[in-house]
């Protein structure tokens, strides 16, 4: 293969080789960002959280709530035993008696509450355990193939490495220099094809001299953009 050939290859190797850098780089990233697991994790946490909380408010209500009702039966022995006499212990007892009704009533109100606030809290921490669980397997899964890529892309890179480095070796170092000054001006592509008279990348007519250069398989530049040019 003639240099202007090898130089056109050259530079679509260094294209590709840029490339490769940008997703190996992307993956190094990603391989880093476990963002998405310790959300989850977090969203777990506060939801046992909140699950005991609830758990914790109910078996306090149920507690009041049975020392609400000991206390009924205790006050309904004695109001129906037969042993208060008395017309005015009897009135107080009867009110202290409807005033515990009245307050279970509450409490019973209360803990029906905190029983629905509690399976709300029961299941939303399934849905968060669900949800670690489905993140975790999804994030492993991705970084094994982010790992696999990222080998096949290094194999890949090395190859392209050597076949860079014996396609430098046949190049003029002056057409190389000249490559590699273009390089970054040119927005890695310094090398453009000549299509019958006209630049294959800025459009422009070369002259006569400047085609026949490339014809010849000389060093030759683009009279307009000044990219190196090749048949």
């Amino acid at each position: 293969m003639a240099w202007p050939q090898d130089l056109i290859r050259l530079q679509d190797i260094d294209q590709e080789l840029e490339d490769i850098e940008e997703r190996l780089s992307d993956i190094d990233l990603r391989l880093q960002d476990d963002s998405e697991v310790v959300q989850a994790r977090a969203m777990l946490k506060r939801s046992a959280e909140a699950m005991e909380q609830a758990q914790r408010t109910q078996k306090d209500i149920e507690f009041k709530l049975q020392q609400i009702e000991t206390k009924l039966e205790r006050s309904g022995q004695r109001l129906y035993g037969g042993k208060v006499r008395d017309p005015r212990e009897l009135a107080d007892l009867q009110a202290a008696t409807k005033s515990l009704r009245e307050r279970k009533a509450i409490v019973e109100d209360t803990l029906l509450e905190a029983m629905i606030a509690r399976e709300e809290a029961e299941a939303a921490h399934a849905v968060a355990q669900e949800t670690l669980e489905t993140t975790q397997t999804e994030w492993e899964a991705m970084q094994q193939a982010l790992k696999e890529e990222r080998d096949r892309l290094q194999a890949h890179r090395r190859d392209l490495q050597e076949e860079r480095e014996a396609l430098r070796a046949g190049i003029p170092k002056s057409a190389l220099d000249s490559y590699e000054y273009l390089w970054p001006r040119t927005g890695g592509m310094p090398v453009a094809h000549l299509q019958g008279d006209m630049c294959g990348l800025c459009g422009v007519k070369v002259l006569r001299a400047t085609r026949i250069k490339v014809e010849k398989e000389e060093e030759a530049y683009c009279d307009g953009c000044r990219r190196l040019l090749v048949a």
